[in-house]
């Protein structure tokens, strides 16, 4: 099976989008979209199935997503509560004016076949489309190194995400302090990805993300971090930041927020208080036999229930369904 790939911004034009100006979003935005709809306008020459994931555009016009399902088999793929919008994503409140929640309507109840990435996605579309499958975020296991893990004079705690999502962080910063206070080891916390908040007592390391950065990080961390705020946004989202650090080997401790206990659960921690994400880094720091224990089940499950191997068959069957 092959795959034409149509992304809305190529990989310098994504970088330029995030660091422009209003002005300078608007201009790239308008010539991503001519070079799109360009695209989009041989799509008959194409398969019979289009795949759509989350939007075709950032506009809060259809017409790209028109253009692109029209005619066409069409499966939606959805990894995130996308019908949010502005403020309740954390993102700029006049996100809002996107109209993603009408966008969403619109596409899934056209699809031929919802993929959805948690239950709590596949419930919301459920409502449009009766025709949903669950699939999880899934993950290349054999991309990752495992960490080796040894009891040494510095505590590397890591997070990985992006600007948006590294607000999470800001309440973790009393816990660690305390934690880093009472810890007889230096701490450290390496952030890939975002801004790192500082913490008093601790060693902050702060990376722009690329993929050697995420590697390089994940190569040191003893404990992955995954703090969440219990909001619908939240609730939403698939626990990926979790799969990698599983994959490597890394015990995680996560907000009990969404899926996160599904996931994490019996590989790491999953905190329900301020207490519970004490009782993690505590127990964890203090013993690398348990960090490797707990990291050698996390590989296995992630080999077992989130890697491409387990899932494309069931993939395969929705792309080619007649």
């Amino acid at each position: 099976m092959q795959f034409d790939l149509i992304p809305l911004f190529s990989e310098d034009e994504a970088l330029r989008f995030r660091r422009a100006g209003l002005l300078g979003k608007a201009a790239i935005l308008r010539a991503a979209r001519r070079h799109v709809r360009r695209k989009l306008d041989t799509i008959g020459d194409w398969g019979d199935t289009v795949v759509v994931q989350r939007f075709v555009d950032l506009n809060p016009s259809i017409a790209l997503e028109q253009a692109a399902v029209t005619g066409k088999r069409f499966v939606y793929d959805v990894d995130d509560a996308v019908w949010l919008t502005g403020s309740q994503t954390m993102g700029d409140p006049m996100g809002i004016l996107k109209r993603s929640s009408r966008k969403v309507q619109w596409l899934a109840g056209r699809a031929d076949h919802i993929v959805a990435g948690n239950d709590v996605i596949a419930e919301y579309l459920s409502r449009r489309n009766e025709t949903v499958t669950v699939v999880p975020s899934l993950i290349d296991v054999h991309d990752y190194a495992l960490r080796r893990h040894y009891q040494g004079q510095t505590l590397t705690l890591g997070w990985i995400g992006s600007s948006t999502t590294a607000r999470y962080l800001k309440r973790l910063v009393p816990i660690v302090e305390r934690f880093a206070y009472e810890s007889s080891r230096l701490v450290r916390i390496l952030v890939v990805g975002g801004h790192a908040p500082q913490m008093s007592g601790v060693e902050v390391l702060e990376q722009s993300w690329s993929t050697s950065a995420e590697r390089r990080a994940l190569s040191e961390m003893d404990i992955g971090l995954m703090p969440l705020d219990d909001t619908p946004w939240s609730r939403g989202k698939c626990a990926y930041k979790a799969l990698q650090y599983m994959a490597s080997g890394i015990p995680a401790i996560a907000d009990n927020v969404g899926i996160s206990a599904q996931v994490v659960e019996g590989a790491g921690y999953v905190a329900s208080d301020d207490a519970g994400w004490a009782e993690g880094l505590r127990e964890l720091s203090g013993d690398a036999t348990l960090r490797s224990r707990l990291g050698e089940v996390g590989r296995h499950r992630a080999e077992a229930r989130y890697s491409f191997e387990r899932w494309l068959p069931t993939l395969e069957s929705i792309w080619r369904a007649p």
